[in-house]
């Protein structure tokens, strides 16, 4: 808790200098450390250290535990960060709407999602933002969930489970049919599966590394543990090991049909009922969100609108 037993005096008034402190002290725990906040702020990080230290003493209490390896908030330094971070983001932000020059958008997009995403369209996308705003940077992370949303400082997450996190806003990107495949020369060796059931004694694939498959056969609900024998987690590399011969895969339908026309695979239990897969936009605030990521959160959701085209587009390259 933010201390209230320190000096009156100290406390009482909040001079210009105090904000300066506050904000560099905020610019530096975003950023891991003074150093990297030094790139970021352009003030050299010597001063950014006497202002944190500065801050401390007007506040009477420690902020940060610092040496040479170690940059690591107190009790106190996290609860001042949760509550003044906001504040002079949303300063920004409203700084930049009022101003009657178009905004020049400033600063890093840290984006974390499954890497077909990145592999096969968030990267095209990223580097065409970039070049439209030469003065932000966009770092991409693999990661199918939202569990170190906050540790790893993401603005925008695309997750391909919905997250149960009442503090994390999502909206849906799209939904997409999936199906079972198999190259032919699997099927030549391993034979087709007749039902459903018979698939716990075929080598299975997937993506997304699920305890089991809940499948719907003639009305009734089927589970298929899912034991995989060989397991990565990406789709594309699931699909050209299908192709390879290595099992039967689950994949969005749009992705199938391109690999059926040159007959590299074959659908497997056509009369089953798969799951929809579906995709996720996730970011943190509501109104608190900065402009940067506003602009790279509505590419993203006008670039997905048409989301048969991008999972159509997945493997296409490497095939092509």
């Amino acid at each position: 808790m933010i201390n209230s037993e320190c000096n009156p005096q100290k406390r009482s008034i909040m001079k210009a200098k105090d904000i300066s402190n506050l904000y560099l002290f905020c610019q530096s725990v975003e950023f891991g450390g003074f150093a990297a906040a030094s790139l970021k702020t352009h003030v050299s990080a010597p001063t950014l250290s006497r202002a944190v230290a500065s801050l401390e003493d007007k506040l009477g209490e420690k902020l940060v535990h610092r040496n040479a390896k170690q940059f690591q908030l107190t009790t106190a330094g996290d609860e001042y960060y949760q509550r003044f971070a906001a504040l002079f983001m949303q300063l920004n932000d409203e700084w930049t709407q009022l101003s009657n020059s178009q905004p020049v958008l400033t600063g890093e997009i840290r984006v974390s999602c499954p890497e077909p995403f990145a592999d096969n369209f968030l990267q095209k996308m990223a580097i065409e933002f970039m070049q439209l705003h030469p003065e932000v940077s966009v770092t991409i992370q693999f990661s199918s969930g939202t569990e170190r949303f906050f540790d790893e400082q993401i603005d925008l997450a695309i997750v391909t489970t919905r997250p149960h996190a009442n503090h994390l806003i999502q909206r849906q990107l799209f939904e997409s049919p999936l199906m079972l495949a198999a190259s032919p020369s699997y099927i030549e060796k391993h034979g087709q599966p007749e039902r459903a059931e018979e698939l716990i004694n075929h080598q299975l694939l997937s993506g997304n590394n699920l305890p089991y498959w809940e499948l719907k056969e003639d009305g009734k609900a089927i589970r298929i543990p899912y034991q995989p024998r060989y397991s990565i987690s990406s789709l594309r590399l699931n699909i050209d090991a299908t192709i390879a011969g290595a099992g039967i895969c689950m994949m969005p339908s749009a992705a199938f049909e391109k690999h059926a026309e040159r007959k590299e695979l074959v659908e497997v239990l056509p009369d089953v009922e798969y799951p929809t897969g579906k995709a996720f936009l996730v970011w943190a605030d509501r109104k608190l969100i900065a402009t940067r990521v506003v602009a790279f959160r509505d590419m993203i959701f006008e670039r997905f609108g048409q989301s048969a085209e991008f999972l159509a587009s997945i493997h296409s390259e490497r095939n092509s």
